[in-house]
């Protein structure tokens, strides 16, 4: 048996496995209420088999109230919903403890009913871009009472312990950090007088609740930022603390963090050696966390980085991973892709937490129907709303997809292949799989032409036909006679090279930038040859390449929009600008592309007629529906359905949403 499927204990508290769910705000508590969407969410993961669930955050300031569906345990009213939800949890065999927050600096104004956020000093926070304002010492031990108050609370609901939010730039990691805390008094100054404020609050917390209830302290390995603490003060902080926590939950860096923390681009438990920093002296029971799957938890505690494994955003996509991956994966587990697009992103707006893959996500305890029953159907693509699509409606109906290509996939298949976007493989290959074991057929090289399709409909061959051929982009406009070739962005990314070395992407959102990206770092027409050269006979090298032309790659993105990278979400586009000005891709903002002529593109940009060198242009704007069956629409109405890319081009999660509430009647 793997080490994961062990049990371990924090404090009092035995738990099953070493599965943790992180906290996460789920934006569903109205007035701070727990629903019974949360419950039904909580309970669902349980089910699924993870061993620790960790609900909230909660807050514990009756003053600042997060009124953008955040949970509250500020008052004794919210007990008997808390209640509700750790029995749920306790009935499927989990374990639950509540997570305990002070937004700090955080917390926006537009969420907390107009007042201006608190901290340990006055300071213009970069996550936000608000003024924090500098808290009394009497201001500061309420909040210690606050957090007092609430951890009772907690233990009165039932939670089997709780935890304290020290890190991700909160206000607990505010008073930690030299990069914040300018204080002069007994919490600021030297680091044992920064940690003040958090010994304070677990003396408090002790008081209320006794030494032997489980708490357990959630902390940022490094701060990440300018002048913020890291792994020496870390170690600090966990000797000075560690005897009156139970367990140290370890995450990467804070919110504001110059380095990426929660994208696809951090590789899989990037800040597990943070972990490993404090459990060889912590003497107690370390969570590690930070894009983790199944197997690399699993790694992680086999390897003795950490104790436990925190998985959340795997565990949105699919609550059943644990048992799927205890089964030993006779069931393909739902990838996460760290695309945060619906779920972090919706929170940082204010918004509820959603799945971009799982649309069952926030509706575990919603009853669904499909629309059809006993039906044969077609789906035409195999592309991801295709699929999602097609394994739907297989649990009741006879489904057929036809395929023009030899692949699954769709546009996605390109996707795949950006830097970092793996996990969008694995989607595929989970979908795919999904639907041979649903029973799904598999037609290849039928592209399912107008015509062909009337007359199926005509002849009831099948009940319905779903269109999920895709979208696609007009390339003759800059086409010319000559060297200079014209591809659309999927074209381009899907081939073994990249057939140019003065490269033109022409678009403004994010596909142009990672198809700029992509372009930047994948070999190019020459690199083999001049590789080739370099290996064998260096000494040639030059000269080869004056005479072939093989000169230094220059990649450009014209963007017709003045700013770059639209459809990126706020955690991901400063990344992507970031990595576009690292790579050396030279961007003309307000960009009028015109005409290709004798290998250079001419274009419009600041009011100035340029050219530049180009003997490859990239297609990266104007997607459109698919138009080639609108004259069958009008004839078969429902019977002929678009959906995806087909309907209206977008990202992956529009492609899933679309596919799932065509497929189901939704109260």
């Amino acid at each position: 048996m793997s080490l994961m499927l062990t049990p371990c204990s924090i404090g009092r508290c035995r738990v099953k496995n070493r599965f943790v769910m992180p906290a996460v705000n789920l934006g569903w508590c109205r007035e701070g209420f727990v629903s019974e969407k949360v419950i039904s969410f909580y309970q669902k993961r349980a089910e699924g088999g993870v061993g620790l669930i960790i609900a909230g955050a909660a807050g514990i300031d009756p003053v600042r109230v997060n009124h953008a569906g955040m949970m509250q345990i500020y008052d004794d009213r919210f007990i008997p919903g808390m209640k509700r939800l750790v029995q749920a949890v306790h009935k499927k065999d989990g374990k639950l403890f509540l997570q305990l927050m002070h937004a700090g600096a955080y917390a926006k104004q537009s969420e907390h009913g107009g007042l201006p956020a608190v901290a340990p000093s006055s300071y213009l926070c970069k996550f936000t871009g608000e003024t924090a304002f500098a808290l009394t010492e009497s201001e500061i031990r309420q909040i210690i009472s606050w957090f007092q108050d609430g951890a009772v609370r907690a233990q009165k609901a039932g939670f089997d312990g709780i935890e304290l939010i020290g890190s991700a730039g909160y206000l607990i990691a505010e008073f930690l950090s030299k990069a914040v805390n300018q204080r002069q008094d007994e919490y600021g100054g030297t680091l044992s007088g920064r940690i003040r404020f958090l010994t304070d609050i677990l003396e408090a917390v002790r008081k209320g609740v006794g030494e032997d209830y489980p708490v357990i302290l959630r902390l940022s390995g490094s701060d990440f930022i300018p002048g913020g603490n890291g792994p020496d003060e870390l170690e600090t902080i966990v000797g000075a603390v560690r005897n009156q926590v139970d367990a140290i939950n370890i995450t990467g860096g804070w919110h504001e963090s110059a380095v990426p923390q929660i994208t696809y681009h951090v590789p899989r438990g990037m800040y597990l050696y943070l972990a490993k920093v404090v459990k060889k002296s912590a003497g107690i029971p370390v969570i590690g966390c930070n894009r983790l799957d199944a197997e690399s938890a699993a790694e992680a505690v086999e390897q003795n980085c950490c104790d436990m494994a925190g998985i959340l955003r795997g565990l949105i996509a699919d609550p059943d991973l644990v048992n799927k991956w205890k089964d030993g994966k006779t069931e393909p587990i739902r990838p996460c892709l760290a695309c945060n697009q619906q779920c972090l992103e919706r929170i940082f707006s204010g918004e509820g937490l959603a799945c971009a893959v799982n649309p069952f996500a926030g509706r575990e305890g919603a009853p669904f129907r499909l629309k059809h029953e006993g039906k044969r159907i077609l789906v035409i693509g195999a592309g991801i709303s295709g699929m999602v699509y097609a394994a739907l409606q297989a649990i009741g109906n006879q489904v057929t997809i036809w395929e023009k290509g030899l692949h699954y996939g769709g546009a996605a298949r390109a996707v795949a292949k950006l830097p970092g976007r793996g996990d969008v493989r694995v989607y595929l290959d989970y979908l795919f799989q999904k639907c041979i074991s649903l029973g799904v057929a598999f037609q290849w090289g039928r592209e399912g032409r107008a015509e062909e399709l009337k007359e199926l409909l005509d002849q009831n061959r099948f009940d319905q036909v779903v269109i999920a051929a895709g979208s696609s982009v007009d390339v003759s406009r800059y086409k010319e006679k000559g060297s200079t070739t014209v591809v659309a962005a999927e074209e381009a990314i899907l081939s073994d090279e990249v057939n140019g070395r003065n490269i033109v992407i022409i678009g403004s959102g994010y596909k142009a930038v990672q198809t700029a990206q992509y372009c930047a770092m994948a070999r190019k027409k020459g690199d083999r040859e001049k590789e080739f050269l370099s290996h064998y006979i260096p000494e040639y090298s030059e000269f080869a390449k004056g005479v072939m032309g093989w000169e230094d790659s220059r990649v450009t993105l014209l963007s017709p929009e003045k700013r770059v990278g639209r459809g990126f979400g706020k955690s991901t586009r400063w990344i992507m600008l970031k990595e576009t000005e690292r790579q050396g891709i030279f961007i003309e903002p307000e960009a009028a592309a015109e005409q290709m002529s004798q290998g250079r593109m001419i274009y419009q940009a600041g009011g100035a007629r340029k050219e530049i060198p180009c003997d490859l242009v990239i297609i990266s704007q104007g997607w459109k529906e698919n138009k080639d069956f609108d004259g069958l629409k009008e004839l078969y109405g429902d019977r002929l359905v678009l959906i995806g890319d087909a309907r209206r081009p977008g990202r992956i999660t529009e492609a899933v949403k679309d596919a799932f509430i065509l497929a189901n009647d939704l109260e």
